[in-house]
């Protein structure tokens, strides 16, 4: 697997339009025959090809792998013109015409074949369902108001975005600081569990601002532009507050890209293969091994394409979220029969088991990546170390 050929930026273009095609075609069975090529390409990119830079390889593998999930869900699981539908932002809905209401109504595959490739930009560019009638709701933070205006949303979210940069900034000078992220350090369970704990919690800071930062500037870039309005850019991640089990931590704090596709393939495997009566235990199981079983296939392929080899353990580390799950589902039945109720006290013994359990687990999965170079890089710049010793531009 060491010898390939360098990455084009055809293949994306191949890729998508493969993808795009598929959602803009009406209605049939042939619709299907799309997503034959896809499986090849995608085998073809992440065994023979690369970027030349690690991260990249890495990056690049995370985003072809979430695309084909998608393209599985929408070309193969669900027969998405007659199923998805757009919701118009709020306040939209107030000044359209009754005209244009009933328009909005009529299924998509009755219209153009440019309103339906508008139709199906927009379906992908929307990995979380907002604007769309399948949006989990209840898992994404609240919208901003629909009387938020554009300036007053860019000015809050570029505050966010400046307060998350800081906090991103100290975490990376820790990345670069400890030896326990570099190539060749000693690796993240050398040094004991004391600093086994303080590895894991930068890892997760630095990665949490750095996406939500990312996320931030896309939404203020999509206002500014007019091409969104505010109440249509929910906030990247749910409140670190409800990380007080490993299950609030991936349903409701972590961001939500894949939910809709380890959603939709978890139902099918588990009601239309099995046969499993939805509401019932073992339906429920099968979609939470489902879920993490495709997230795991997705940081897998980024690991196989960077790494150069099967060695990762992405896979190892994600399939034991389930098995936690299931333990935290059992303790927290017979605590809740005892009478115990949801107090502070209680959340915070469970911040303690997540963040033990991240501690005991995350290095599994890190750890590999980490000796190979994955940690070693980041911002090249930093605000706090300008400031306090006029080092704007951090060495490598």
């Amino acid at each position: 697997m060491n010898d390939r050929y360098p990455f084009s930026g055809v293949l994306w273009l191949v890729y998508i339009s493969l993808v795009l095609l598929a959602l803009v075609t009406k209605p049939s069975h042939n619709r299907k025959l799309f997503f034959l090529p896809i499986p090849p390409l995608t085998a073809y990119v992440l065994l023979l090809t690369t970027t030349g830079d690690f991260n990249t390889d890495y990056i690049l593998g995370l985003f072809w792998l979430l695309l084909f999930w998608f393209a599985s869900d929408y070309i193969v699981v669900t027969d998405v013109q007659r199923t998805l539908r757009q919701v118009p932002p709020t306040r939209t809905r107030t000044v359209v015409t009754k005209n244009k209401n009933d328009k909005d109504k009529e299924p998509i595959e009755n219209e153009s074949v440019w309103r339906r490739t508008r139709w199906a930009l927009a379906l992908l560019f929307s990995p979380r369902g907002v604007s769309w009638a399948h949006e989990p709701t209840t898992a994404l933070p609240a919208h901003p108001p629909a009387s938020t205006s554009r300036l007053a949303f860019i000015s809050r979210r570029l505050l966010t975005a400046f307060l998350l940069f800081i906090v991103h900034d100290a975490a990376n000078l820790h990345v670069r600081w400890n030896p326990m992220f570099r190539a060749d350090g000693p690796g993240w369970t050398a040094d004991g569990w004391g600093w086994r704990a303080l590895v894991v919690i930068g890892w997760a800071v630095s990665s949490y601002t750095i996406m939500f930062l990312i996320a931030t500037i896309i939404s203020v870039v999509g206002v500014a532009c007019g091409l969104s309005y505010p109440e249509e850019w929910p906030l990247f991640f749910g409140s670190p507050g409800d990380a007080y089990t490993i299950r609030q931590l991936w349903g409701r704090a972590w961001h939500q890209l894949m939910r809709r596709f380890v959603t939709t393939h978890g139902k099918f495997l588990a009601h239309r293969v099995l046969s499993l009566r939805p509401g019932t235990n073992a339906s429920s199981y099968v979609q939470l091994f489902t879920a993490f079983a495709l997230s795991a296939s997705v940081h897998h392929g980024a690991e196989v394409m960077a790494l150069r080899s099967y060695g990762g353990s992405a896979f190892t580390f994600f399939m034991l979220q389930p098995c936690a799950i299931i333990l935290e589902d059992f303790v927290l039945y017979v605590a809740r029969s005892a009478g115990l109720k949801d107090r502070f006290a209680v959340r915070l013994v469970g911040y303690a088991w997540v963040w033990a359990w991240f501690t005991l687990t995350l290095p599994v999965w890190q750890g590999p990546l980490g000796q190979a170079g994955h940690t070693e890089e980041g911002l090249p710049v930093s605000v706090l170390m300008g400031v306090w010793r006029g080092e704007w531009v951090l060495s490598p």
